[in-house]
């Protein structure tokens, strides 16, 4: 029964991650079938099997383990019993059906339908309107807290890469660059709108607004840029929360 192992795959590297099992627990599995995927913070490396046989898994996806680790085995020449003993399984089931035909003697219920299956009818009505009430209340509380962030635990590579780039901002000279933009559509939109904006509002109208929701529409089209890092988890943000700097009599605020 030959062990699966994490084998060496740099000097540096101690751990690696499972990312995928490609076969299935008691799967039958071929010499040289790929078994899994492993994650560093270096590369990502295939495992393929070495003997043919049914695959037993110790350790499942998502967990990161030692090199050297053993995450399961093949149990050679076991490859013909699971599926020997589905098709017994599967005739022991066959028989059930058999009491199926000593049902038709519901000529004994055929009198009863008149009255019996009148009150049947009403019963089920009554079900139904109780349990979709439930089911309608479950989804409203999900799909908030559902919708709000996205967690996703980081892989190694990830992890390195985002160590290096918050050190390359710590240590590079940071630039500020400014790029022209056309501004003339919203100019003219803006001027058509002031008169009925400040009799409603009793304030001029600004290019802030305008620059809000430009900078939703662009986080909406690159929602990779609306996210922040939490420990080993990547946390994608589902909302657009803008905070804009204004000046009042207290000093600087930032409403969101």
């Amino acid at each position: 029964m030959p062990d699966i192992k994490i084998p060496t795959v740099g000097e540096s590297i101690s751990t690696a991650l499972i990312s995928t099992w490609h076969k299935a627990e008691g799967e039958a599995v071929a010499a040289g079938d790929l078994l899994l995927t492993l994650e560093t913070d270096k590369v990502s490396t295939d495992l393929t099997a070495d003997a043919a046989g049914v695959l037993k898994i110790t350790v499942p996806a998502g967990t990161e383990v030692a090199i050297g680790a053993v995450v399961g085995s093949i149990v050679e020449g076991a490859a013909a019993a699971p599926p020997a003993a589905t098709p017994k399984s599967a005739k022991a089931t066959t028989p059930a059906p058999a009491a199926v035909p000593a049902t038709p003697p519901t000529p004994a219920p055929t009198p009863a339908p008149t009255e019996p299956a009148k009150a049947p009818e009403p019963a089920p009505a009554i079900v139904l309107p109780t349990a979709a009430r439930p089911p309608e209340a479950a989804p409203v509380a999900r799909p908030p807290a559902d919708r709000r962030t996205t967690r996703t635990r980081l892989s190694p590579l990830r992890r390195k890469i985002a160590t290096h780039l918050v050190a390359a901002q710590q240590t590079a000279a940071i630039l500020t660059t400014f790029n022209e933009a056309d501004m003339s559509a919203v100019m003219t939109l803006r001027k058509q709108l002031q008169d009925s904006f400040v009799a409603r509002h009793g304030l001029k109208l600004g290019f802030m607004s305008f620059f809000v929701k430009a900078v939703v529409d662009a986080l909406k089209s690159v929602p990779q840029i609306n996210a922040r890092l939490e420990g080993d988890e990547l946390v994608q943000n589902h909302y657009y929360d803008i905070g804009v700097a204004v000046g009042t009599e207290k000093g600087l605020v930032v409403p969101v």
